[in-house]
């Protein structure tokens, strides 16, 4: 069939695989093109076939289903795994997903989920094609061509309050689905990794997380960071907090660098939702972050943070760019006006978000980004669209103006430097 998905069936029972075959013989859309019985077989088939689906089961004798997606993942970029499985603990999604996996389908399951399942990981998957690694080598008789230019690093946006329960997950989680919705490639970062608040906001099972990168810094790639990364439906790429509070011990300040800083060769944003806790974690989150979305409200003690907030930010010789001063939850009904706010912390706000509980709290309540669906067009979405828009032509422009004199360094060094003494 031209156009079909091509899926290739790996279990070690004849019956499971036959049922499978059976589920899919009516899909138009959908062709079996192969089937396995161990993971050996899976892998040889895999590279002779390049299917666009393996449904890969995850317990089988010799290499089982985790070893045989790890090989195939290295071998077979193009193939989207799906793993079947009896066991649908977390242990086993977490390790299906570090193995490369799409997706997770536990046994017994019906014809409408596993096409549906077939279907989403297929209309999502990467184009391999379009983005060939820097370092492929030429072919047999092919002219050495130049060096291609240097990849322009990603943005680093965090989204922080000094002050907790101003909204700052509800921005950071908007202002990134706003800005991957402008065709930009865009992930999420929850750093708040104690008690981040984005898994839920989105509507999205914890199945990895932060932590499943931390031990790996050293030999972070493209390939070991998507298979950590969920995908929300939006389109946007997101990095969840731990499940358990205590996992959170595990990711030092240097590791949290050294991932964002990789996730830069992936993004063109990356959007960062910070604990209202100014420790090593969260400053070390601001140290990195090209642009610092500052978030307060229309009351004296958000007002007294912001203000200590920006002292800070001289202390450490942040740029006066870097930190932008948003008013969220604006009612033209308290005392403390916009105006007043920018007046008073000598620093214009860039964007004022209008006050609207009722459909904040639904959006949070049913896991639906505000800036999408039914929503999309209310005053409190349209300000943070316009915030994203504001933040895109910013840092893009800033960029090219970077790229135009070639010649700037950032020689500001560490934090105690900066704390203590201004250049």
């Amino acid at each position: 069939m031209a156009d079909s998905i091509r899926v290739l069936i790996v279990d070690d029972l004849p019956e499971t695989r036959e049922n499978v075959r059976k589920l899919l013989q009516f899909e138009q859309d959908i062709e079996v093109i192969n089937q396995a019985g161990t993971g050996e077989e899976a892998i040889e088939m895999a590279k002779a076939d390049q299917p666009d689906i393996i449904l890969m089961d995850i317990n089988m004798p010799g290499i089982d289903g985790i070893g045989a997606s790890q090989r195939i993942s290295e071998l077979v970029p193009r193939a989207q795994i799906i793993i079947m499985s009896v066991q649908s603990d977390s242990d086993y999604l977490r390790r299906a997903m570090m193995a490369g996996a799409r997706d997770f389908l536990t046994k017994p399951f019906g014809g409408d989920e596993l096409v549906a399942a077939i279907r989403r990981v297929y209309e999502k998957r990467p184009n391999i094609a379009a983005t060939p690694s820097r370092r492929q080598q030429t072919s047999v008789g092919m002219p050495i061509m130049e060096e291609p230019p240097e990849a322009v690093a990603g943005n680093i946006i965090a989204v922080f309050s000094p002050k907790g329960g101003s909204g700052c997950s509800t921005v950071a989680i908007n202002l990134g689905v706003s800005i991957a919705k402008q065709g930009y490639s865009t992930a999420l970062v929850d750093g708040s990794l104690q008690f981040g608040d984005v898994a839920v906001m989105l509507n999205m099972k914890p199945i990895t997380s932060v932590v499943d990168l931390s031990d790996h810094v050293s030999e972070l790639d493209n390939e070991l960071i998507s298979s950590v990364i969920q995908k929300h439906q939006s389109n946007l790429n997101v990095l969840l907090a731990p499940p358990r509070p205590e996992m959170a011990e595990v990711v030092t300040e240097e590791k949290l660098k050294d991932l964002l800083n990789a996730l830069r060769d992936m993004y063109d944003f990356i959007i960062v939702d910070t604990s209202s806790t100014l420790d090593s974690i969260s400053l070390s989150i601001l140290d990195v972050a090209d642009r610092i979305v500052l978030v307060t409200q229309q009351n004296l003690p958000s007002l007294k943070n912001a203000s200590r907030f920006f002292d800070l930010s001289e202390s450490l010789n942040y740029e006066t760019n870097k930190v932008n001063l948003v008013v969220n939850r604006v009612s033209d009904k308290k005392g403390i006006s916009v105006k007043d706010i920018s007046n008073t912390l000598k620093r214009p706000v860039i964007m004022a978000i209008p006050i609207d509980d009722d459909t904040v709290n639904s959006a949070i309540d049913q896991g639906i980004p505000l800036v999408t669906g039914a929503n999309k067009r209310r005053p409190v979405s349209t300000a943070i669209i316009k915030l994203a828009e504001h933040m895109v032509e910013d840092l893009m422009s800033t960029k090219a103006e970077i790229r135009k004199t070639e010649n700037g360094s950032d020689e500001s060094g560490g934090f105690f430097k900066r704390f203590f003494g201004k250049k």
